[in-house]
Order: C-alpha cells, then structure tokens, then sequence
C-alpha cells in the first residue's frame, strides 16, 4: 500500500515461549509498543511498517534468550538508523502477550500501552507516552513524555517506580490496599483525595503516605513536570477501570 509517498507493509510474526521464560522484553526505537492480552503461549506480534521516502528503510526482528527472558529486538535493515534525519522507516507494534508474563519495553519518541497486565510492567522511553495499568510492580520511565498509569493491586513484590524529567505523572492509587506512597517533583503537585502536599523549598511539592501494612512501595518522582494523584476506587469488581473510558 503507499499512502503519501510512504510503502506501507503489514507484517504478522509469531515467536514462541519456551518453558521457563516469565519475562518478555521487547524493544523497538522506531516506533510504538501495543500490548494485548492472549490466552496462546505464544508471543504474536503484528507490525505496521511504513518505509518512508527518500529512503525507503526496512526493518527486521531478532529474538533470543536470555535466562528467564524472552528478547525481541525491532532492529534497522540494510543500514537503517532510528536516528537518521528524515527517518527512514517507521515500525508501530500490536503485541499479544500473555497476562501472566512480565513485560519490559522501550521506545525512543513513541507510546507504549500496556493495560490491566497480571504481573510486573517496566517502559522506558525518551519522548514517547506510556500508558500502563498491572497488579504487579510497575516501572515506568520517561524524559519528556506524559504517564498515565493505575496501580491495580493491593500489593506487588519489590518496589513500583514512575519517574519523569519534565513529562506529566497522572498515576490511579490503590489506597485499599497496602502501600507505601511516596511522590515528589519539582513542579506541581495535585491530589483529588485527603492527602497532604507539603510545599518545597525549590517550588516544587512532596507528598508521603501509608496504606495498609504500608508493604508495597510506590514512588512517583518528577523534576520539573506535573504530578496528579488521583483514588483509585473500583466499584465491586474491577472489570471497568477508569482507563477504560479514554
């Protein structure tokens, strides 16, 4: 298909899980990661890839194994660079996972989604959006972009951290259950429930909190951006999360 000058191709790949692989870390530097869940032991990835004039770069995938991991790399063919000015090609990802597996996914300037997951997410991107919800630990980091995010459980294993450098933090808070806040920026902080925001020297705001036996820590942590803390409050079950009306 060309569309503007640009070939688009569409491209369906599937990579098996083997036994013992808990973790799936996919990175892709040319463009968005998609997450969805899928009942198969299987990883299905379908790519949108626009190969951009003049140019007209392409891109390939290489997976392989490491320990517990399953790695899948969006790499540049025949020399293409995910920095080059203009870009040459453009690569966005659906990616089917299922729910039980960890997840680790990086961009460069593109979202990452990845909702409702039944165990730990960790997104690292420059610019790039994310948007996560898990019941598992959640470690999301941005420089410039926005997170969006809800800490579904009552408790994780290790800690939960979000943190920006001037990007936007509106993070859901499970307060029913039993955390460790802890939130701090050089920017704005805002709370729509009874939590204190203790002014900082540098204008900025901190805010500390303890909710059950306070095991879970949830650090929200920005230099200069907005941070929003908002209650999570789910109405007897949890199948209509706030995220969903976006």
């Amino acid at each position: 298909v060309e569309k503007g000058g640009a070939r688009i191709d569409r491209i369906d790949k599937e990579f098996d899980i083997d036994e013992g692989i808990t973790r799936i870390a996919i990175d892709n530097p040319w463009g968005e990661i998609n997450v969805r869940g899928r009942d198969e032991r299987e990883v299905g990835v379908h790519a949108v890839i626009q190969h951009l004039p003049p140019q007209f770069g392409d891109v390939k995938f290489e997976s392989h194994r490491d320990g517990t991991t399953l790695r899948i790399d969006v790499v540049g063919a025949g020399g293409a660079k995910p920095d080059a000015t203009p870009r040459a090609v453009r690569a966005d990802l659906a990616v089917y996972v299922p729910n039980d597996l960890a997840l680790a996914l990086s961009t460069t300037d593109a979202r990452i989604s990845a909702k409702r997951r039944g165990n730990a997410v960790e997104a690292k991107t420059i610019s790039g959006e994310i948007q996560a919800s898990s019941y598992g630990r959640l470690s999301l980091e941005t420089q410039s972009g926005q997170i969006r995010a809800i800490a579904i459980g009552k408790r994780w294993q290790g800690t939960s951290e979000l943190s920006t450098d001037s990007g936007r933090i509106v993070l859901l808070v499970p307060t029913f259950g039993d955390v460790a806040l802890a939130a701090e920026t050089g920017g704005k902080l805002s709370t729509n429930f009874g939590l204190s925001v203790h002014a900082m020297p540098n204008g900025g705001g901190e805010a500390h909190a303890r909710y059950g036996a306070g095991s879970s820590p949830l650090h929200v942590h920005s230099r200069s951006g907005e941070i929003v803390l908002e209650q999570l409050v789910l109405l007897g079950d949890d199948t209509s999360l706030p995220e969903d009306d976006d």
